[in-house]
């Protein structure tokens, strides 16, 4: 199966993954509403020319955030690494953070003393962000709202898209919003998990129906040019497995930076059709390794339970058929998921104080890059296991 790239307006795109039919990874059913679930085949495809990845089916944005579970706040590495993004952003005049979530960029930012706006599109998460005198408009990025947000406050020298860019289904129409609202000498700075690291790392639990695109600096580079915009600075940063946070100005007032070309020439290296044909071998092995795992500590009476219900626990425990026989729950510190369970496979999600009770000896960390602050705050009581692929946590 083959279609067309919805970034280069016609090259072919090459299948490379299918990971089946899946949920909607971020939203944590009750029992009353399994019924009326909704599936999507979650398969992922490949341009040759602009080295882009994209999904081939395309949810509304309306779905997805209507109604959203995921706060920001509650996960201590995300808390850290916004404020020394905060930190950096300390003399811009006006800054708006476009996905600013519960207002994990927007806090920082106020107690510096930087006039910032956030923009939300989801209903129960904007109004967290509001309630704490957080400023947050709740509507889309698009170019009403940047209008919009001109008119009340004028041009923005800095707009933030962090973790967000992914999920556009039109990233067109958001950098044309961005050049309304954005100074004529302003910087755009987005975070995007990076391809090149979920292919070299096997990452494809990172792959959920929320994301359509999966950058590349290649994809990143003609895309931006297209609108007459430069990657003025791009540099890795440790979020979502290891992502890049790319600097982009207008190509009249930014320089191209100066080791983009080489980056590019080690990211063509990989990101090449030859070093995907067997990605998805790779990927059920890796799950049959982790259901293996699992059933061979359930015959031994080994308890087992997870930590963490990202939307990675959606891709991996649709993909794999594990459900509460294998995995009689996860612990979640967010509030808004705890009492209700995991998309599809209808895996509990629980607050931490259930394992006082339950007394588990392995804990499935499925937001194993934060295992330092899971280990501080269950007393490193446990053996901690990632799950893709399945290994054990050393302790750092």
């Amino acid at each position: 199966m083959s279609m067309c790239c919805s970034l280069c307006q016609g090259a072919r795109l090459n299948r490379f993954l299918d990971l089946g039919r899946q949920p909607l990874a971020n939203k944590y059913p009750k029992p009353d509403e399994f019924d009326s679930e909704r599936y999507f085949p979650l398969e992922v495809f490949f341009c040759e020319t602009c080295k882009n990845v994209q999904l081939g089916e395309m949810v509304p944005r309306t779905i997805m955030f209507e109604d959203y579970y995921y706060l920001s706040s509650v996960n201590g590495g995300l808390v850290r690494h916004f404020e020394d993004l905060a930190a950096t952003l300390k003399d811009a005049d006006f800054v708006v953070d476009v996905g600013s979530n519960d207002g994990v960029l927007l806090r920082p930012l106020k107690r510096l003393g930087v006039r910032a706006l956030g923009v939300e599109p989801s209903v129960n998460v904007s109004k967290i962000a509001n309630d704490e005198g957080l400023e947050t408009l709740c509507a889309f990025f698009e170019e009403t709202s940047a209008k919009q947000i001109l008119d009340r406050h004028g041009p923005a020298d800095v707009i933030v898209a962090s973790s967000v860019f992914t999920h556009l289904d039109a990233p067109d129409q958001f950098i044309r919003a961005a050049d309304i609202l954005l100074a004529e000498t302003g910087k755009l700075v987005i975070e995007v998990e990076y391809i090149l690291n979920m292919v070299t790392q096997v990452q494809f639990e990172r792959f959920y129906l929320d994301r359509i695109f999966y950058y590349s600096i290649s994809s990143m580079k003609a895309l931006f040019g297209k609108h007459g915009m430069v990657i003025a600075g791009v540099e890795p940063v440790e979020q979502h497995g290891g992502s890049l946070r790319f600097t982009l100005m207008r190509d009249t007032v930014g320089i191209e930076a100066p080791d983009l070309e080489d980056l590019i020439a080690t990211e063509l290296e990989v990101l090449n059709s030859d070093a995907l044909t067997d990605f998805g071998q790779r990927c059920r092995a890796l799950t049959d390794k982790l259901v293996s795992g699992l059933r061979r500590w359930q015959q031994e009476g080994i308890k087992v339970a997870g930590y963490g219900a990202p939307a990675r626990l959606s891709t991996i425990t649709n993909f794999g058929g594990i459900d509460s026989e294998l995995l009689p729950f996860t612990i979640d510190d967010s509030p808004l998921k705890q009492g209700r369970t995991s998309p599809g496979a209808h895996i509990p999600v629980v607050a931490a104080s259930e394992l006082e009770s339950y007394q588990p000896q392995v804990l499935v960390v499925f937001a194993y890059e934060y295992i330092d602050d899971i280990r501080r705050k269950t007393g490193n009581a446990y053996d901690y296991y990632m799950p893709i692929p399945l290994v054990e946590l050393t302790a750092s």
